[in-house]
């Protein structure tokens, strides 16, 4: 019985060569596909971002 689709979006980006280095070899490290290591990876990155006072997200300074 096939997976049931989820919502998604198709995003199609361009790496820097050292990050996208870094993402396979984490993927090939923990058995993960690159499409759920990203997802898991932003997520974290938001939950973080997100949960600072609106006045402390900056990503510059």
């Amino acid at each position: 019985m096939p997976r049931q689709k989820k919502d998604a979006k198709i995003l199609n980006i361009k790496l820097a060569k050292e990050i996208s280095d870094q993402l396979e070899q984490f993927c090939e490290e923990s058995g993960m596909p690159k499409t759920i290591a990203t997802e898991k990876i932003l997520s974290k990155y938001f939950e973080e971002y997100f949960s600072r006072p609106e006045e402390e997200r900056t990503l510059f300074k």
